[in-house]
């Protein structure tokens, strides 16, 4: 409801025409998005993260020629393997930190070698999927602007961060969100996609379940963790998990690792997918591109965290 009230306000339409304009090659508009959206999700988890960018990358390919596809597809990646750098990217990430007792400073000490690998793949693939060309820009009329909404929106973003850094509770933000769009957003609240409650609901019922039967782990834990992520998601993956180790280096690699691969493997994909789906319009083959290049990512990123276990 936050995202959807900013984006209503029209400010989020006028700061992507003033970003646009600021670029010339499409190489290097991708390579900004990209980079934003992990650094955006180092600091809000990538979940949050996507509801911010993917709709502005959307809105910048109206107002250019900008092919967004495959940027879109790049940035959730992005909000999965850069985000993970820090305690805040993700939901795994954050319940690790508050198991292990590390520091936030040892914490992105640990993640940063895996981190980096990470980017030296994004840049890598930007390079082999968007060629270098000039970015034209088009002229698109902007939505009226409304100030009070835009407010509104803001002050329920910084809630929901403070909430993410744990300075308040949820309820703050819940409350003013509803708040927000009841007053401003009205009939356009029926629209926003809130299944992703159900889906962190049964999830975690799911996850309790399992640890009840108190099973004990005898296979490798990092391709443990990489293929129950492609089954169960990343989240209650490491949950489960956890309760067989701690050695939280080794799993905190496998289940970022395992973020890629199948739709399902993060939160972060299928919110991703929804998303884009549900502003542009366009589906027939983005489904199957998100899930290959995931694959592809999968490979990368479970190769480099082997070989860094087995290097440190």
């Amino acid at each position: 409801m936050t995202v959807e009230t900013l984006r209503a306000s029209g400010w989020l339409d006028l700061l992507v025409a003033r970003s646009v304009r600021r670029f010339r090659s499409a190489r290097a508009f991708a390579l900004a998005l990209v980079a934003f959206s992990g650094l955006l999700a180092c600091l809000v988890t990538n979940d949050v993260a996507l509801f911010v960018v993917i709709p502005f990358t959307i809105i910048a390919g109206r107002m250019s020629d900008f092919d967004v596809e495959d940027v879109v597809i790049l940035e959730i990646v992005s909000a999965n393997v850069i985000g993970c750098l820090t305690p805040l990217g993700n939901p795994q990430n954050l319940f690790v930190f508050h198991r292990s007792g590390w520091s936030a400073m040892h914490f992105v000490a640990v993640m940063a070698p895996l981190v980096a690998w990470c980017a030296v793949g994004l840049v890598a693939s930007l390079f082999l999927l968007k060629r270098s060309r000039e970015l034209v820009n088009s002229e698109t009329a902007l939505p009226p602007r409304n100030d009070r909404m835009a407010l509104a929106g803001a002050i329920c973003f910084a809630l929901v961060v403070l909430e993410v850094l744990r300075v308040t509770s949820a309820w703050p933000a819940a409350i003013a969100a509803l708040v927000a769009g009841v007053f401003f957003l009205k009939r356009r609240m029926l629209a926003i996609d809130f299944s992703i409650i159900a889906i962190f609901f049964v999830a975690f019922l799911a996850i309790g379940w399992l640890q009840s039967f108190g099973w004990t782990l005898s296979t490798n834990l990092y391709v443990t963790g990489i293929a129950l992520s492609q089954v169960i998601s990343n989240v209650p993956a490491t949950m489960l998990l956890s309760s067989f180790t701690s050695d939280w280096r080794e799993l905190l690699y496998a289940v970022n690792a395992g973020g890629c691969g199948t739709i399902i493997a993060s939160l972060a994909n299928l919110l991703g997918w929804r998303i884009y789906v549900r502003e542009s319009g366009r589906e027939p083959r983005f489904f199957r591109r998100l899930t290959a290049i995931n694959f592809v990512f999968l490979g990368w990123v479970a190769t480099g965290g082997w070989l860094l276990l087995k290097t440190q």
